[in-house]
């Protein structure tokens, strides 16, 4: 087998794993364009040891096509060209010749926070190569190497590179960065009563046999306030499932979850479902103690010589506002 055949096979092989890495279309995308690796500097792993990137967890929206210097301006930016064509900023020698007359299809460059990205060397010596990370020119790493892009020399400035390209599309850098430390050290933060749990589905099933146990020490029959309970133990349990499938961190480095498209802290989110569920404890005790005292004293029953609420009933409605307004905070994405 040629050696021109063997790099097409590798060269394939790698498009092909990187196609089942990503959910993303674009990201799949704009590595067959071409531009974004430098010989053994891999763009994505590199990206991964920088930002700790989890690239398998991102789902399909996570890049966006945009039109505008100040979208490009945020998080991580792609400027393609989709064709040949002449380059604008070219640069003529002494002798009035040029060497980067053409912008040619592929990844002209990438920017972060509107700053163009190099490969740099960390960790490496003078005798062996350390691992790749990305970062703007003149940031103190130890093995500045190439420009991240097709684009040549002096073409490398946020401003000719939205000026020439033909498509950007940008990527919500802050939101996903640190999802491989969120996987790691964040799933345990999922509580349930006394109990913590590493896995969304075992903390989902615990959320569940806790309603039940309650509902299993209820007298009488279902009404309104199991109601608005089952609907806070589903609606939490949706939430932290698809959080915890693509983790996504705030400015606190609190692991966050998308409630009424607001993002909210995953840890409000689970003590709302514990304090609703504290008191729904209660309310069932309530009504226990109030049916016991109603059947002692049947002049306070519903109808009866005394007909007004006992002092458990009163409890009972205090709690049921307590509870609506844990429903609230879910359907609103509020927290108290």
């Amino acid at each position: 087998m040629k050696r021109s055949e063997l790099r097409k096979i590798i060269k394939e092989e790698y498009i092909k794993i990187l196609s089942e890495a990503f959910g993303d279309p674009i990201a799949q995308k704009l590595q067959k364009l071409g531009g974004l690796d430098a010989g053994y500097q891999k763009f994505w792993k590199s990206v991964a040891n920088t930002y700790d990137i989890a690239w398998d967890k991102l789902p399909k929206g996570s890049f966006r096509k945009i039109n505008s210097a100040a979208e490009a301006k945020k998080g991580m930016t792609f400027f393609v060209i989709t064709s040949e064509k002449p380059n604008p900023y070219m640069r003529k020698d002494k002798y009035g010749y040029s060497f980067d007359d053409t912008l040619r299809k592929g990844v002209l460059g990438v920017t972060v926070d509107g700053k163009p990205q190099y490969f740099h060397d960390v960790g490496g010596t003078r005798y062996r190569r350390g691992r790749t990370a990305i970062g703007p020119k003149g940031t103190g790493f130890r093995g500045a190497g190439d420009a991240i892009g097709k684009g040549q020399r002096g073409i490398f400035m946020f401003k000719k590179l939205v000026d020439v390209a033909d498509l950007m599309y940008n990527f919500d850098l802050e939101s996903f960065r640190g999802g491989t430390t969120a996987l790691k050290s964040k799933r345990a933060e999922l509580q349930s009563g006394a109990d913590m749990y590493s896995d969304p589905n075992k903390f989902r099933t615990a959320n569940i046999e806790r309603y039940k146990a309650m509902l299993a020490d209820r007298v009488g029959s279902r009404g309104q306030v199991d109601k608005m309970v089952a609907d806070i133990v589903k609606i939490t349990n949706t939430v932290v499932a698809e959080a915890m499938a693509l983790p996504k961190m705030n400015q606190y480095n609190e692991l966050v979850a998308t409630v009424a498209n607001k993002e909210v802290a995953l840890k409000d989110i689970t003590r709302n479902l514990n304090y609703a569920l504290e008191e729904y404890a209660r309310f069932i005790q309530y009504e226990n103690d109030d049916a016991k005292f109603v059947k002692k004293y049947p002049e306070y029953a519903e109808g009866g010589a005394k007909d007004r609420d006992s002092f458990y009933k009163k409890d009972m409605k205090r709690v049921a506002l307590e509870i609506k307004g844990y429903l609230n905070n879910l359907k609103t994405g509020r927290f108290r």
